[in-house]
């Protein structure tokens, strides 16, 4: 009995080892962001709450099992997103910074990048183009060219009508933000590693002058929410996680007493984005919400930052939770399903997926009910995951090892010619 007591100690506090290259529960942090996105999404077109009646649960003790908070406000965890390219793009060159890891190429940064997004988006932009996308949709051909050549060039973002009105797929927004930091990422790394707080305050600087100078005042404040400049404090608090990581990985040792403390802090942090969530964003007046957003995108991108800390440092088994393989299969699969899932959750309701019939003026979600609602909802979650793995498996990545196998051959002919 005590040998087995022991196992089951030495199990539960068993910190494992820290591997800085690749951190286990980011797969899994990533795929909760994407699945919450997801669910948000989903939510819009079913309307299937997440809650149970008070009484429902009353005889194990609960008396009220309501998440539904949770999914009508789950668009905020694309901030948890953005956060997460912060943080893993930066590493590498905190790795370098904190541990002499080897300096990383620019090169090789932006052929990874290209090879990595570029194949599954511009394939989407393709499919719509072929197949959902017709002139006849806009005023005239100028308007209809105009909304392509944005989508190819990733700066749908600069205009209302290729970023809020475009009939393309609008999902693909926070790609054209990810390409924009992508394009000053080299030199925002390198001003982070001469003087890392006093760029990680010119970049909250920058997002807050934004907030202050063009969020308060606009009057539509849709088309200058998720700008470039408002996500700069969140790929700010992702390069500090970064930096912060690395320290703690190569300057704490690891024990009962500091699993103790940083699963704590992971929960703690699940704790803040519950109440941030729950008891500010979710009862605020809907009209104000997307100011809520913005206003609170630094603090929530902090508490974002403490559950990647807590986590990573976390006991082997809360970490488990995270990098488990379901997760990591999950993650692998996400930059597909969240550009297509709400594309395909609204064609599945158009081509009445599962079948549905309503009086004019009417929409199913609200008249056909809770059975109805349910059934769409899981029919467009494992359509959207098929669909997100043909695409990863069959195509992302296959492309993505020819486009590298390239960019390496090409480099090593240039370098011997020099």
């Amino acid at each position: 009995m005590k040998d087995l007591y022991t196992k089951f100690k030495n199990a539960f506090f068993d910190v494992g080892t820290i591997d800085t290259k690749h951190i286990d529960v980011l797969d899994g942090i990533r795929a909760l962001a994407v699945l919450i996105v997801v669910w948000f999404h989903f939510w819009q077109q079913s309307w299937l709450w997440a809650y149970t009646e008070k009484d429902a649960l009353e005889g194990i003790g609960i008396m009220d099992a309501n998440i539904d908070w949770l999914a009508v406000n789950g668009y905020v965890f694309v901030d948890m997103m953005i956060l997460l390219s912060g943080f893993l793009l930066f590493l590498p060159h905190a790795r370098q910074l904190l541990e002499g890891a080897k300096k990383p190429d620019i090169a090789d940064f932006y052929a990874r990048r290209v090879a990595r997004i570029f194949p599954s988006y511009y394939l989407c932009i393709l499919i719509f183009a072929l197949f959902f996308v017709t002139m006849s949709q806009y005023q005239n051909s100028g308007a209809y060219f105009k909304d392509l050549f944005a989508q190819l060039s990733f700066t749908q973002m600069f205009r209302p009508e290729t970023y809020m009105w475009s009939n393309f797929n609008r999902a693909l927004w926070t790609v054209s933000v990810e390409m924009l930091f992508y394009l000053v990422f080299p030199l925002a790394a390198w001003l982070f590693k001469k003087a890392p707080l006093l760029t990680y305050l010119g970049m909250c600087g920058c997002s807050w002058l934004y907030f202050v100078k063009v969020v308060m005042p606009a009057e539509n404040i849709g088309m200058v929410l998720n700008q470039f400049p408002s996500f700069l404090c969140v790929y700010a608090n992702g390069m500090m996680a970064a930096y912060i990581f690395v320290y703690l990985a190569n300057n704490v040792k690891h024990n009962k007493i500091t699993g103790i403390f940083f699963t704590g802090i992971a929960f703690f942090a699940l704790y803040l984005i519950r109440y941030m969530i729950k008891y500010d964003l979710h009862t605020t007046n809907s009209a104000d919400k997307q100011f809520w957003q913005v206003q609170s995108r630094f603090a929530l991108s902090l508490v974002f930052v403490m559950l990647i800390i807590g986590a990573a440092f976390a006991f082997k088994w809360f970490r488990w939770i995270f990098g488990n393989r379901v997760m990591r299969f999950l993650s692998a699969v996400s930059f597909n399903l969240y550009i297509w899932h709400q594309f395909i959750a609204v064609k599945l309701k158009e081509w009445k997926i599962p079948y549905w019939e309503v009086a004019e003026g009417e929409i199913p979600q609200a008249v056909m009910g809770t059975k109805w609602q349910v059934l769409y909802f899981f029919i467009s979650l494992f359509t959207s995951l098929a669909v997100a793995t043909v695409l990863t498996y069959f195509f992302e990545k296959p492309v993505d090892k020819l486009i590298m196998k390239g960019y390496r051959k090409l480099r090593g002919m240039l370098t011997k010619k020099a």
